[in-house]
């Protein structure tokens, strides 16, 4: 059993001071931040990131004179008074706020609405972080309610300041890596011919599960390459297809979860039985173009350099770019965090920063993918997954 990381409570009013720094630079006089939960592990981050807090409470339609905005969650932030937290579960004491006030309630938009009236922002400029997960009937009525309000898109203040990690978050995405990295080896372990794709998931929960681990996708396929290739996947759920994997296939895993909220994102591939000249090129080959990304972390490089280099070793290697996902790669964190690793992006790469490096590569039916999470440190960049590397 690895011991288990936690954040110290004193890291959250930190976080909420260089938000409200970062809101003053820019003009505004308070943010309003808005995150979603109700099992959902998309967009629970911000709210998550400056109060620890997460809703477990799943989405639903609201019901006027009963509820509303249930499963989502506030933070009214104000650049000069106390933070105010709106929830619609009871707090079970992770919630770390010792200095604003926590408001439970099923009126979760009535209560924002009465919050930012509180902290005296009905006639201000407030940056809204979270647009993209606020509902529009949200929105429209606290506009409504509150007309004078002026609200602008302030994302890039949380995306900012979630790009950079602290020592401590460093350590729950290293334990983030480790889980991911076990439960991988688990699901290769559990890749042998007659096995499907919902057993070869099932045996890797035993590993996530006892650990506190959360599953939030799997992407996987099988299949064949040559003069009749076939392949195996299914979206919903992406392990339900029924086929059993058969000696002679290749099959890939790209798998992500949560511990404490924070992300694990890896990939591998290796052969069903016995490998072929063919499939173990392939297997490579996508090794390859996330190695020459790793090599390209030093100072002074920027994201669109890492993505250069790997995306160049690809098509030195023969293979076009293409596919579902035409970076190489993103920062990770409480979720998939900037900077994204694409060509001619600027962003500098930094120390303390965390990344996933990625890539798919098909060609003739064969496949070939593979993903790693690395620390950019003063000397380049540190590995943190350490999940099997090759089968062959």
């Amino acid at each position: 059993m690895k011991s288990k990381p936690t954040l110290p409570a004193e890291l959250f009013p930190e976080r909420r001071a260089k938000a409200v720094e970062r809101a003053t630079a820019a003009g505004l006089d308070g943010l309003l931040v808005c995150s979603r939960g109700g099992g959902t592990v998309d967009r629970y981050a911000d709210v998550m990131y400056l109060t620890n807090f997460y809703t477990s409470f799943p989405y639903t339609p609201d019901h006027e004179g009963a509820w509303n905005g249930r499963a989502h969650s506030f933070l009214v932030l104000p650049c000069g008074g106390k933070p105010r937290l709106v929830i619609d579960i009871p707090n079970d004491g992770s919630i770390h706020l010792n200095d604003g006030e926590i408001l439970y309630t099923d009126y979760v938009i009535d209560q924002t609405i009465q919050a930012l009236r509180d902290a005296g922002l009905t006639n201000a400029r407030i940056g809204l972080v979270g647009e993209d997960v606020l509902p529009v009937s949200f929105f429209r009525k606290i506009t409504k309610a509150l007309p004078e309000l002026r609200l602008e898109n302030a994302d890039h203040i949380l995306a900012g300041l979630r790009a950079m990690k602290s020592p401590a978050e460093i350590e729950m995405l290293r334990h983030a890596s480790w889980l991911g990295s076990r439960m991988m080896d688990t699901m290769m372990a559990a890749a042998v011919p007659g096995a499907t794709h919902g057993d070869i998931v099932a045996a890797g929960m035993q590993t996530l599960i006892p650990e506190g681990g959360i599953l939030y996708n799997s992407f996987m396929a099988s299949g064949r390459g040559g003069e009749q290739p076939k392949i195996v996947r299914q979206n919903f759920p992406t392990w339900g297809n029924s086929a059993p994997i058969e000696a002679g296939d290749w099959i890939r895993f790209g798998i992500s979860g949560m511990y404490g909220g924070y992300v694990f994102d890896l990939a591998r591939s290796k052969a069903v039985g016995e490998p072929t000249k063919t499939q173990v090129e392939m297997f490579e080959a996508a090794i390859s173009c996330i190695e020459a990304g790793m090599e390209a972390v030093k100072p002074g490089a920027t994201a669109g350099d890492l993505a250069a280099a790997g995306l160049g070793r690809q098509r030195a290697l023969g293979f076009e770019i293409k596919g579902v996902f035409s970076g190489l790669g993103h920062g990770i964190g409480l979720g998939w965090d900037v900077p994204w690793l694409t060509l001619n992006e600027p962003t500098p790469i930094v120390p303390n920063m965390v990344l996933c490096l990625e890539r798919t590569l098909t060609r003739d039916g064969h496949l070939g993918d593979f993903e790693e999470t690395i620390l950019v440190t003063e000397n380049g960049a540190e590995l943190i997954t350490d999940a099997i590397k090759r089968y062959w």
